[in-house]
């Protein structure tokens, strides 16, 4: 049975809620660097899939240059 990975937009909107909730009315000290922890994963996992994203916009950049030319 495969997992289907979350999209960037899906991470992104979950990072959007850990953000929110250090400034809303849940927030609790001692959660805290937990919720901080999980954030700080899910923007590191955000900025991998946009770099092997931008890596496959260059590389289709690179084949429509290299069809033109």
């Amino acid at each position: 049975m495969s997992v289907k990975s979350k999209s960037i937009q899906e991470k992104t909107a979950e990072l959007n809620e850990l953000v929110a909730w250090f400034d809303g009315d849940d927030f609790v000290l001692e959660t805290a660097l937990e919720k901080f922890k999980d954030a700080e994963k899910l923007a590191g996992e955000i900025e991998t899939d946009l770099r092997a994203v931008q890596n496959e916009i260059q590389i289709v950049k690179q084949k429509f240059d290299a069809d033109i030319a």
